[in-house]
């Protein structure tokens, strides 16, 4: 089954919204592709949403929005709320916001009037950008955004407000919380075991009642809570293989 992708639109103009929305359901539905979409007419409504954790993996935003416009959106999400997982495509009647827009590193620029092809081709665009990060972990250290490959993670830890992520080429570490790590690696051969500790089953080389050994012979502990998880996990496993 395809991942479910979650597209949002944000635009003042009803009409443009309804087009957009119709645009993006109809190239779902040509590509089997499950795609939710939710619509916005207001920057202010839209940013509250992704305040309140509602997650988007792309969204079309115009640039011309009253009082919290497009680019103002979109620094926000960036830099308040340190959000770079979000595909950004601004949409705009002018052409004169190129520089405006380099700081929030958005994924392309439509100019209206919006067309099946243009739109189309900016979608192709991100659904293979995500196939492509699909195994990879993104993470802030100061201003920069670093890159890691799954398979080099062994595994992530919650120290106070820092996650240390131990790899095979030493350790990293970046100010996060681990729900937002959970929502990277969810699926992908991770596991929490602990509200501390996510582990790459790929590095677990012993599993314990109440504990894991990981290949580099470190202990990390199983809590109470996730034992039965952890217990159910490893039976599915072992049916499987």
């Amino acid at each position: 089954m395809a991942e479910l992708k979650r597209i949002a639109i944000c635009d003042d103009e009803i009409g443009t919204c309804s087009d957009l929305e119709k645009i993006v359901l109809d190239f779902a539905d040509r590509r089997a592709l499950q795609i939710e979409t939710e619509v916005f007419y207001s920057g202010e409504a839209f940013y509250r949403s992704i305040q309140e954790q509602c997650l988007y993996d792309l969204c079309f935003l115009d640039i011309q929005l009253l009082e919290m416009d497009g680019v103002q959106v979109g620094k926000q999400i960036r830099e308040q709320l340190g959000n770079d997982k979000i595909s950004i495509v601004y949409i705009s009647s002018k052409e004169t916001y190129a520089m405006s827009l380099f700081q929030v590193r958005p994924l392309d620029f439509l100019i209206k009037p919006l067309t099946k092809e243009k739109v189309a081709a900016v979608l192709e665009q991100f659904i293979r950008l995500s196939e492509a990060n699909k195994n990879e972990f993104y993470y802030h250290a100061g201003k920069s955004v670093c890159r890691l490959y799954l398979d080099e993670i062994h595994y992530f830890a919650c120290n106070g407000r820092k996650i240390e992520i131990y790899t095979s080429s030493g350790q990293k570490e970046f100010y996060g919380a681990m729900r937002e790590v959970w929502e990277q690696v969810e699926g992908k051969g991770f596991w929490i075991i602990h509200k501390s500790y996510i582990v790459n089953t790929a590095f677990v080389s012993v599993y314990h009642y109440d504990s894991v050994q990981m290949t580099d012979g470190t202990r990390l502990p199983i809590s109470q809570k996730y034992r039965k998880a952890m217990k159910e996990n490893l039976t599915e496993r072992y049916q499987r293989g």
